[in-house]
């Protein structure tokens, strides 16, 4: 399965691995359809690195996963799926951003 990712200097397709990290890609594509990532900014941007986005206050300090606006404030953020491990290998992967407790929300990097 993947997504389209429009911007306003491209597009991208981002391939989700939903076999290995189902939570992690639901959580993702509900965002989509509910378009939380329409108008996000790209607010961290390190050249020949990574680019993050998901954030909608465009800070690198906001954002939430699907399952808060579920139920609620408590489920903010969601725990890291971990196995199998999927490396950076390759240009173009994407992940989730951890919030420094091993939890997820709503941004990722590229």
């Amino acid at each position: 399965m993947a997504v389209l990712l429009e911007t306003t200097v491209g597009d991208l397709v981002i391939d989700l691995y939903t076999e290995e990290r189902p939570r992690t890609c639901l959580n993702f594509l509900k965002l989509c359809k509910v378009k939380y990532y329409n108008y996000c900014l790209v607010y961290n941007v390190q050249r020949d690195f990574i680019i993050q986005t998901g954030d909608p206050m465009g800070t690198g300090h906001g954002g939430e996963s699907i399952f808060c606006q579920l139920y609620g404030d408590q489920a903010r953020f969601f725990e890291a799926e971990k196995v199998p491990r999927i490396k950076h290998k390759k240009k173009g992967t994407v992940s989730m951003v951890n919030n420094g407790s091993g939890q997820h929300g709503s941004q990722f990097l590229i």
